[in-house]
């Protein structure tokens, strides 16, 4: 990591206050001498040591002391008194302030936790104490409680081991200083930035990054909400048996002390908020302190029954009974002298165990090829092979982007299909292959129901799909590279090597990944993650079986409203040599109908389309680009309707149907040709933008297949015009504009072959151009 200014890296209390955090707490550093008296020293050597954790001043003894770090306001003298101290520092939750903390202790488990954190807010200042937990600091909008979500496997207790915790008033986190397990200095890989200058965000912000992260991560549980501005943590009321016995103990029960019976209530509710633990040595503290009132007698049947009636939440507790203990007791009891202040839940939910020796291992550097191009001389290329003529070069990694739900799965497996069984994929020209598939999100009976669909559509047979593999890997660990963060090293994962050796045995030709999200654990953002990632990942997945690499994600929303379905840093189109963008129609959002698009091609022509058609559980034609040249070998492709003709049959489809309908070409106009077209069928015309349309109008117009005439009159009389076709310049019988023949077709739609009633008008349209146009 390169230098950065001091004001990027603070180290002092001092620096903190600079930037304008000034909720600033000393911490216990990991070897301070703890006082005898204190709490503390009981758990030094245990699992319970919350040394280098927790908030602490040194005595004049030399020893460490717990303080009321929770309602302490810092100044500038605190500052030098705690740095001589050699204190850690701690920052206190509050005025905006929250720490998203990733208490994640697998790896691939906190890279989805940063990528959902990236996607639901934005990089944020990360401080690193145990890699790979993290926490990343923000600001809130509005206060909000403190909550978590528990994940991943179940610790000795039954209790889920890892969790993110959004920590908030209340809570502290140390910001600088030496972590108590592993020894080593908290860093800041993402360098922290002043106060006024973290993201500012709202509280549905993060409860949809809690959401999400409960519908990724492993065996989590619905989300924990504790505490908040108004409402207490009733963790963070508990006390030391014994020294909450100290406090009881000097704490006089005076009138003037405790001069209402709210008072003395108040007193009993914060000795039961204090030892939930210990019932029965929480009522004998209270009973005790009752008997000693000075001023008259407490009935012990009645203290019992008022003690019976105390229920949480509390809003006090420890802390409050050691302030006043200290303020009633004439110097015999001091707060500093006692431990009240417990980690909230478990003291492991901010710190992890040691962390592993950093690997010492270089990177592995292939050697270096030098060509001598004078060799080539004579030296004739092999021609450019393609699995998809003209869609998907061989050996090279192509992405297919689309829309959650538009079908790339489907399409992806379709095109397995065709590719394993030697058969045209939507019309292109298909190298026959051996497929293997990996597929993330799906499960096996999704998957079959999937196959018996597509089989169906291509009439193919299970027995046919011998080159055809699937890996079904829904709910498991798919990452397949990790960045070490100390060596900056990309690290292939075994889920990544158990796939290369399945695809060697294999023999695969094409592997599909599906989908990106699932398997790439690094920022989208990152240009240098993601050209890693492309490259020494999923083309080096390619390199290793002698194979092509389809790539299955999903565009940003930048992405989609562009047009271009592109997805975070342009490093993910510039790293691959296809790319392929799956989306419905433009202005048709919903509908069968879908445009497959090649938005990048380095070996091929940009800007192919392909208009397709969800049917009975698969993809069919309808138009698109021509095929290029037929590959020796590739699967012979029929001719493909262009989508210059598939328009124009499409309109001359609706207005055979429709021939005294009122139209006009003007824009403004109500009767505007192009709307009431799309209205007599919406599906036939959701492929082709407007313009399109009217190109095709005008077209057909100019070579006098339709032509605008009179086609009605209106209640008074008026006459209007619109449009007919022609039926001797399309070659079609001259009964087929009669209004009757036309009805009849649409009448017994669900008679005509392939035809289903979810195709309603469109299938007849298609039935009627095929005598049209042949």
């Amino acid at each position: 990591m390169n230098s950065v200014s001091k004001t990027l890296a603070p180290s002092t209390f001092q620096d903190f206050w600079a930037m304008g955090f000034r909720r600033l707490v000393p911490v216990i550093p990991p070897d301070g001498e703890i006082n005898e008296t204190s709490s503390l020293y009981k758990r030094i050597g245990t699992s319970q040591d919350a040394r280098g954790k927790v908030p602490g001043v040194k005595g004049r003894d030399g020893k460490w002391h717990s303080f009321d770090w929770t309602k302490h306001e810092a100044d500038e003298a605190d500052l030098r008194r705690w740095a001589a101290m050699g204190a850690g520092i701690g920052v206190r939750m509050g005025d905006g302030l929250y720490l998203i903390d990733a208490d994640a202790l697998d790896k691939a488990h906190a890279a989805l936790i940063q990528q959902c954190v990236y996607k639901h807010i934005g990089v944020l200042p990360t401080r690193i104490g145990n890699f790979p937990k993290a926490g990343y600091l923000v600001r809130v909008s509005e206060p909000i409680r403190y909550c978590r979500v528990d994940f991943g496997p179940l610790t000795e207790r039954n209790q889920p081991r890892d969790r993110v915790e959004i920590l908030s008033d209340g809570r502290q986190f140390v910001a600088h200083g030496i972590h108590p397990k592993t020894k080593a200095p908290y860093v800041w890989p993402i360098p922290l930035v002043p106060y006024d200058q973290l993201p500012i965000v709202s509280p549905q912000q993060i409860v949809d990054l809690l959401e999400e992260l409960r519908s990724l991560l492993p065996a989590a549980k619905p989300i924990v909400t504790e505490g908040a501005k108004d409402d207490v943590s009733q963790a963070s009321l508990k006390g030391d048996l014994e020294a909450v016995r100290k406090a009881v103990a000097a704490t006089p029960n005076t009138s003037a002390a405790f001069p209402t019976r709210e008072a003395y209530r108040d007193f009993g509710y914060a000795i039961k908020a204090a030892l939930p633990d210990h019932p029965e040595d929480a009522f004998e503290l209270f009973s005790d302190w009752c008997a000693r009132w000075q001023d008259g007698e407490n009935d012990p049947d009645v203290v019992a029954s008022d003690w019976r009636r105390m229920k949480g939440p509390y809003r006090r507790g420890a802390s409050w009974l050691f302030e006043l203990a200290e303020q009633h007791s004439d110097g015999q009891f001091a707060r500093t002298d006692a431990w009240f202040e417990e980690i909230p839940d478990e003291p492991q939910s901010l710190f992890a165990p040691p962390l592993a020796p950093a690997s010492t291992q270089q990177r592995e550097i292939e050697p270096l090829i030098i060509i001598d191009p004078t060799a080539w001389s004579g030296r004739q290329a092999r021609p450019r092979e393609w699995v998809v003529d003209g869609w998907m070069p061989k050996g090279e990694v192509t992405l297919l982007y689309g829309d959650g739900g538009v079908g790339k799965s489907l399409l992806a497996m379709q095109f397995a299909t065709c590719a394993a069984t030697g058969r045209p994929w939507l019309g292109q020209a298909t190298q026959p292959a051996r497929v293997m598939g990996f597929f993330c999100e799906d499960g096996e009976d999704e998957l079959l129901r999937r196959q018996i669909d597509i089989n169906r559509a291509l009439g193919v047979e299970f027995s046919e799909l011998m080159g055809l593999r699937l890996i079904c890997r829904k709910h498991s660990d798919n990452v397949f590279a990790l960045w070490d963060r100390q060596t900056g090293a990309l690290k292939l994962q075994p889920v990544w090597h158990q796939l290369v050796a399945a695809a060697k045995e294999f023999r695969a030709d094409v592997v599909i990944v599906d989908t990106i999200a699932d398997v790439y654990a690094g920022s989208e953002i990152d240009r240098v993650q993601v050209n890693a990632f492309v490259k020494g990942v999923l083309g080096r997945l390619g390199k290793e079986i002698g194979a092509t690499v389809l790539a299955l994600g999903h565009p940003s929303v930048a992405g989609k409203q562009s047009g271009e379905g592109t997805s975070g840093s342009t490093a993910w189109n510039n790293a691959v040599r296809s790319r392929l963008y799956l989306k419905h129609p433009k202005g048709a959002e919903s509908g069968n109908t879908r445009v497959l698009e090649g938005r990048k091609s380095n070996y091929g022509p940009k800007g192919s389309q392909l208009i397709i058609r969800y049917a009975r559980g698969a993809f069919e034609m309808l138009a698109g680009s021509q095929p290029m040249t037929q590959r020796d070998g590739a699967s012979a492709a029929p001719e493909i309707v262009s989508i210059t003709e598939a328009v124009e049959r499409a309109v001359v489809g609706v207005l055979m149907a429709s021939p005294n309908e009122r139209l006009s070409m003007a824009p403004n106009s109500q009767y505007y040709a192009v709307k009431i077209l799309r209205g007599l069928d919406p599906e036939g015309l959701a492929p082709f933008p407007d313009d399109k349309v009217v190109a095709a109008m005008r077209s057909l117009e100019r070579r006098e297949v339709i032509r605008e005439q009179r086609v009605g009159s209106t209640g008074h009389g008026r006459g209007f015009s619109g449009y007919v076709v022609v039926p001797e310049k399309v070659g079609a019988p001259a009964h087929a504009v009669e209004r009757p023949a036309a009805a009849n077709a649409f009448d017994r739609f669900d008679e005509i072959p392939g035809a289903t009633a979810d195709a309603g008008i469109g299938a007849a349209v298609s039935t009627i151009n095929a005598h049209v146009f042949d």
